[in-house]
């Protein structure tokens, strides 16, 4: 399919009632997600770092959000403290989606050692630190779907972080599936605005790559598959690796 164009075939209400916490509020394809997810009936919780949060404040107050909060993804105590409140105030944890995407460009003999150690700590860390958390309320009802984005466009201390994410998601979903929790990942690549921010040989070289469609994907079309792999239709589907990338690795 060529077209941008989002028909959506799922039912309207597919969420309800669950408690869905989305990670990385006030970026694109987290925010896209949360709107999909509140559409769906879902009851949100967001969570932001302290530099989105003007963005995922007006996207809480939008989508009626049960709560919003920043939470830095590098702390273990504060995520934590983040999925406790949500099980003592709204009664668990239905469905994680860790959505928040750390980029840094340049190889990893480029990048400064902060650099690294800022997208690892929130990319990889953050991400395994909130699957951690919410295994046992999930334990406790049999029940859960945990989401990883992956990123697949970046290079260097991204592809460090996401080659982690994917060995991680394979390894949690052995231990509990059987529990009747799922955890996949969805591998998402660069949006059309964020291609255009690239340096001219960069860009030219990716227009090069485009893979079998020849287009990048928007957010909303993330969302749909985002949608799908937290609904009953991917019951079968755990361990997994999704790519909505139009065909991109």
């Amino acid at each position: 399919m060529a077209s941008s164009e989002t028909v959506t075939p799922f039912v309207e209400g597919l969420l309800h009632p669950k408690v869905v916490i989305v990670t990385g509020a006030g970026q694109p394809i987290a925010s896209a997600i949360a709107r999909r997810y509140a559409k769906a009936g879902a009851r949100l919780v967001l969570s932001f770092l302290p530099e989105h949060e003007a963005a995922a404040t007006e996207l809480a107050k939008s989508l009626g959000a049960e709560l919003a909060t920043a939470c830095e993804l590098s702390d273990p105590q504060a995520v934590s403290a983040l999925v406790r409140r949500v099980t003592t105030e709204l009664g668990g944890v239905d469905v994680l989606v860790n959505a928040h995407l750390s980029r840094v460009p340049g190889k990893l003999s480029e990048v400064s050692a902060e650099q690294v150690k800022s997208v690892v700590e929130r990319q990889l860390s953050g991400t395994a630190f909130f699957c951690k958390e919410v295994i046992r309320p999930m334990m406790r009802k049999r029940s859960g779907r945990i989401l990883n984005l992956l990123d697949s466009a970046s290079g260097g201390p991204g592809k460090v972080a996401a080659e982690g994410i994917a060995a991680m998601t394979r390894a949690l979903a052995n231990e509990v599936s059987r529990q009747g929790i799922s955890v996949n990942t969805l591998a998402v690549h660069l949006l059309p605005e964020e291609a255009e921010q690239l340096p001219a040989p960069q860009r030219e070289r990716l227009e090069g790559e485009l893979g079998p469609l020849g287009r990048l994907g928007n957010p909303e079309e993330i969302a749909e598959a985002a949608l799908f792999l937290v609904s009953s239709a991917a019951n079968l589907m755990t361990g997994q690796r999704l790519s909505a990338t139009g065909g991109l690795w």
